[in-house]
């Protein structure tokens, strides 16, 4: 393999890594079309009691597996919230004539650009560890619970890294084509895990390097739920799916 400079300085924030490298390559990296990551997260919806999503808002939405999946579930509207204008255009190329509005904005200020009250409100596909602080993560789970209708549902998703591995497990292999080839590795920095991200892509005969690295929170289950209950809502399913957390939980009826 023969490697030219890089692109990209590794960079430091979530939004600067995800419109930097990560955004052009995200689909790609599940190794699953479009179409049927949208199949997927339907069926984690729905064994997440998710049945009538009614007005529903995607917090971090990236491409828009889980926006689809919500209008394809007989949402009203979604509305698909996130930093990254690469994958809120990919987002809109995939939701056709979906009852989908794309804002690009931050997810702690949701509430500012979406106007009407949600029945479901999702946060998934890793989007909680990359808050700046648990602070963060419990000020926007009050504001969630606040916003929700009686009887409204949030679901969760996140890779709980307060164990992160060690040694040699810390070298992840994320995808490989004739094209493309994707690996990360962890680095402990005690609350956070640095995530490293490398892609080298093929360039005719030479292969070009992409970098960049950001930090993730390490959540536990145990604080997440903790927080969940603090925030008013009752936590009423939890499992682990590929490594993944997923935690939903309801509002209250009146």
């Amino acid at each position: 393999m023969t490697a030219v400079p890089e692109k990209a300085a590794a960079v430091t924030t979530p939004q600067e890594h995800y419109e930097c490298v990560l955004a052009q390559h995200y689909t790609w990296m599940f190794g699953a079309p479009f179409a049927q990551k949208v199949v997927d997260e339907q069926a984690l919806l729905r064994d997440a009691g998710v049945v009538a999503p009614g007005v529903a808002i995607d917090l971090g939405c990236g491409p828009g597996f889980q926006s689809v999946a919500l209008a394809e579930l007989g949402a009203t509207r979604v509305h698909a919230i996130d930093t990254s204008t690469t994958l809120l255009r990919e987002l809109e190329r995939q939701a056709g004539d979906l009852p989908i509005v794309a804002h690009q904005g931050n997810l702690m200020e949701f509430d500012q650009v979406v106007d009407e009250p949600p029945d479901t409100v999702v946060c998934m596909g890793d989007t909680l560890t990359h808050l700046g602080t648990p602070d963060d993560v419990a000020v926007l789970l009050v504001k969630t619970a606040a916003a929700l209708t009686p009887g409204g549902r949030l679901v969760l998703s996140w890779r709980d890294l307060s164990m992160p591995p060690e040694g040699l497990d810390r070298f992840i292999p994320i995808r490989g084509d004739d094209e493309r080839i994707m690996t990360c590795f962890l680095e402990d920095r005690g609350d956070t895990v640095l995530v490293h991200d490398l892609v080298y892509v093929r360039e005719g005969t030479a292969w070009q390097l992409q970098k960049s690295a950001y930090a993730k929170l390490k959540l536990s289950s145990d604080f997440v739920t903790s927080v969940v209950a603090a925030a008013g809502l009752r936590p009423a399913h939890q499992r682990n799916v590929q490594g993944m957390v997923v935690l939903a939980a309801t509002k209250k009826e009146r």
